[in-house]
């Protein structure tokens, strides 16, 4: 199933792998590594994503969806659920 690039971060998140800025730009499925690194830039402009440090190590960047970025999973999910019920 094909994911947008802040869909990637979430779950990558969640499975407890965050991806680093690299493993990011990597995703040639999504876009090419110049429109990801705008597309990045944009997630994090929104406030949807953060870059965070993890433990000592300060070279590499882990993203990771903010409390933003659950709220507009939630709210996809509510408008996913009225479109099904208005279906039926």
């Amino acid at each position: 199933m094909p994911y947008g690039l802040l869909e990637e971060i979430a779950v990558a998140h969640a499975n407890g792998s965050p991806l680093t800025v690299t493993n990011a730009m990597e995703l040639s499925s999504i876009a090419s590594p110049a429109t990801l690194h705008r597309k990045l830039d944009t997630l994090r402009e929104a406030g949807l994503i953060d870059q965070v440090f993890e433990g000592t190590n300060r070279r590499t960047k882990y993203l990771s969806p903010t409390k933003a970025a659950a709220k507009y999973f939630e709210s996809m999910g509510k408008a996913l659920e009225q479109a099904t019920r208005q279906d039926t």
